[in-house]
Formats: structure tokens, sequence, C-alpha cells
């Protein structure tokens, strides 16, 4: 199971039998931590793939390099109509930007309630985003991997 399913599925358990508030707010988080693993899982493939065990602390630096707030600023840049990737790869960006955002409001906003429907419907979503942006040919996906992963140079 990668680390992306194994958050989703953490995320569905935590909806079983009669959840809680804190509960469902901590699927939110699981739900968004799938799509965010799921960027850094590609990336660090592209960086160093395959993993060779002597290069295993290379991988988790490539793996860890991704910044929540500016991947969220590249997924905006994304759906700029200018920008040519997928829809798959589109929706995924948009559901990245949707899930980061519950994410911040289920961790720190206490007077936010969080459903078990609601939730479920992230989780759904979360998962169908990364469906569709699997479902996309390689060198797509790759392109935006790197694009959201590396920063644009300021040029003055």
């Amino acid at each position: 199971m990668t680390r992306s399913a194994a958050h989703f599925a953490t995320a569905r358990k935590l909806l079983r039998d009669g959840p809680n508030a804190v509960d469902c707010r901590k699927a939110v988080s699981a739900a968004y931590y799938g799509l965010f693993h799921h960027i850094c899982a590609q990336f660090s493939g592209i960086v160093l793939h395959p993993v060779d065990q002597d290069y295993a602390r290379a991988s988790l630096q490539a793996y860890r390099y991704l910044d929540h707030g500016s991947a969220r600023q590249r997924c905006v840049d994304t759906r700029d109509v200018r920008r040519k990737f997928p829809q798959g790869i589109i929706a995924f960006a948009s559901a990245f930007i949707e899930l980061q955002q519950q994410r911040i409001l289920a961790d720190y906003d206490p007077v936010d309630f969080v459903t078990e429907t609601f939730a479920l419907e992230l989780i759904e979503l979360a998962e169908a985003a990364m469906t569709a942006f699997d479902a996309e040919p390689e060198e797509a996906r790759r392109a935006f991997v790197i694009f959201v992963a590396l920063k644009p140079k300021n040029r003055t």
C-alpha cells in the first residue's frame, strides 16, 4: 500500500463507528496528506529513481523537498489558462487547493464544524483526484510535479 493510500485508509477508518468531531477533523487532514504525499513520492521518484539503499538519505531529502505553501501556489498557477496540463492534472491541482484549505480549517479553526458526510466527500474528492492524476500520461505527470516542486527564480 502506498503512503497516499494508507492516508486515505486511515481517513476512512476514522469515520467508522460513529466518529466524533475530532475524528472528522483528522479524517480531513489525512485526506489532504494523501494528496501531498503523492506529490512528494512522485518528485522523489523523478529525482532519484530507482531508490538505492546507498542513496536513501538523498531520496529522503528529495521526498521532503516540497513545501505546503509553495505547492499550493503552484497548484493555483496550474489552473491558469496559459498552462497546458491535461484535465486530470487540473483536477488534482484543484482538489489539492480545496483539501489544503479544508485541512487548515479542520486543524486550526476551533469554531469550524466538520461533519462526517463532509469529511467523507473530501476523502472521495482526494481519491478521485489521485486516480485522475495517475491516469494521465507519465510525461504530463512528471511535468506537473516538477512545476510544483521547483520554485521559479526571481528575475529582476
